[in-house]
């Protein structure tokens, strides 16, 4: 290999056998085309060349049979400083590592449960043998045979995928000193996800955030410490609690939830951001930057969860969010809020606006009041198994005709007829 080879981040590129890997697309030989474009900075389509890589072997959060193999070639252009854009190249390691951060927020990410599923997976091949057995004829018999084999393909796919990543971040570290903030962030936001790397990765955490001009940024390394977990850390978190910055309030607040610390300046805290979130930055990249989602999941882990304080504040900072820069605002935050305050399935399903609590009503009434807001799937079938109606029109009827209903207060003289 020559010189200009071993300075290449895609060099050895052709050596990996895509064709004989897969992504959510099929075969993953169109994967150096993408490598190679994202390198070049040029994009042949709607989307720039990172998504649409992102969309073949993390499509979803979902991630394929290809993905640890991008891992070196990625990593490797994430420490190119020719390169434009890096912080994408470090989100989609994110990806690649864990798939989607909303399933793992607010309390981080444990390998050992995915290393434990695909070792189940490998360890049931007895029962997998004899369901495979048991079809009806031939057709069926094939397809739960390509079933099985799919789902151990899969898991470990997830597997491979993490520890891929994880094996690049001692060489990744470095980028927590660059000059782009964002990329300082997305970085900070990687070692999140390795509580195995801890030991290294929270003494510079903490320098970082000490350090860090950008609120952001600073805010997302306060987050990685919470979700790393290390109690030996609450002290350095806590000292953020009262800071002037807001997302360094916020970010020491969300993190500190994660140690179970839900005393009143806490609350006090969260509450304040739910109600007013901070101007979104794209060195926060948590949660897509939605300070208003991240500390309703906080929020849901307290006490006070469903109390009206705390659900009246997150309904005034949902009135705030608007357009499409507020979707993913709407999306989680509601997602957690009316999951919370209509949980599971009632004993009694109840049969009119007046039968809801307080807080049910306050929920109901404000989402009537929106036509047309972007409400999350999960956050409406909660609604939903409660009886009360999702479609705008009937949930508006639900509301209104109700209160109509509701005894008038005497009056002092005879009305008119």
């Amino acid at each position: 290999m020559t010189d200009d080879e071993d300075d290449n981040p895609l060099a050895g590129l052709d050596d990996v056998p895509w064709a004989e890997l897969h992504h959510s697309y099929g075969m993953a030989d169109d994967v150096p085309g993408h490598l190679r474009a994202m390198q070049a900075g040029v994009s042949d389509g709607r989307y720039p060349p990172d998504a649409q890589l992102a969309n073949h072997i993390v499509h979803q959060g979902t991630r394929s049979q290809a993905a640890p193999y991008t891992v070196p070639f990625l990593a490797r252009m994430a420490l190119d400083p020719s390169l434009a854009n890096r912080h994408r190249l470090v989100e989609l390691l994110i990806a690649i590592a864990i798939g989607l951060d909303n399933n793992y927020l607010p309390n981080g990410y444990d390998p050992g449960e995915d290393r434990a599923r695909s070792e189940g997976l490998r360890g049931e091949a007895d029962d997998g043998a004899r369901w495979i057995a048991e079809a009806a004829d031939d057709e069926q018999r094939q397809q739960r045979e390509a079933s099985c084999e799919q789902l151990l393909v899969d898991a470990e796919a997830v597997v491979r995928s993490y520890s891929a990543v994880q094996v690049a971040l001692p060489a990744l570290v470095v980028l927590l000193g660059s000059g782009k903030p964002e990329l300082r962030a997305a970085t900070a936001n990687l070692l999140a996800w390795f509580p195995d790397f801890a030991a290294t990765s929270i003494p510079l955490l903490k320098a970082f955030v000490a350090d860090e001009a950008s609120p952001g940024a600073a805010a997302t390394g306060l987050v990685a410490l919470g979700l790393l977990g290390e109690p030996a850390t609450i002290p350095f978190i806590r000292r953020y609690l009262d800071n002037p910055v807001s997302e360094l309030r916020w970010a020491s607040a969300f993190a500190l939830t994660r140690f179970g610390i839900a005393d009143r300046v806490v609350i006090d805290v969260l509450t304040e951001v739910v109600a007013r979130p901070p101007e979104k930055a794209e060195t926060m990249s948590f949660l897509s930057g939605s300070y208003i989602s991240l500390a309703t999941m906080a929020l849901a882990e307290t006490p006070v969860a469903t109390t009206l304080r705390t659900v009246d504040a997150v309904l005034s900072g949902l009135a705030q969010c608007k357009g499409v820069e507020g979707f993913y605002d709407r999306y989680y935050a509601s997602d957690r809020l009316f999951s919370l305050v209509f949980p599971g399935e009632p004993a009694e399903p109840p049969q009119s606006f007046g039968d809801l609590s307080e807080v049910q009503q306050r929920i109901v009434t404000f989402v009537a009041d929106h036509e047309g807001s972007t409400w999350s799937y999960g956050g409406m079938e909660a609604l939903r198994r409660w009886n009360v109606p999702t479609r705008w029109p009937d949930l508006r009827a639900f509301a209104l005709v109700d209160v109509a209903q509701e005894p008038e207060p005497p009056a002092p003289t005879r009305r008119s007829s």
